[in-house]
């Protein structure tokens, strides 16, 4: 399932389907991001700027409407 969220460049979208591990950033409004990129057999970390919560209400609302 893919997310539309949002780095420091504006909108990037997130296969979540690939996504391993998400945490907020301590402090901040932000969210780490670690995907399994089954290509290159490694992780990549991204920061968006929304919150986790964020992120579990945006992947309920894509269960929901399927």
């Amino acid at each position: 399932m893919w997310l539309e969220l949002h780095d420091n460049n504006g909108p990037i979208f997130v296969n979540m389907d690939n996504v391993i591990h998400f945490q907020r950033v301590e402090g901040q409004r932000r969210t780490t991001l670690i995907a399994f990129a089954a290509n290159h057999g490694a992780g990549v970390t991204l920061q968006v700027h929304e919150t986790p919560n964020e992120i579990m209400e945006m992947l309920w609302e894509e269960q929901t409407a399927d």
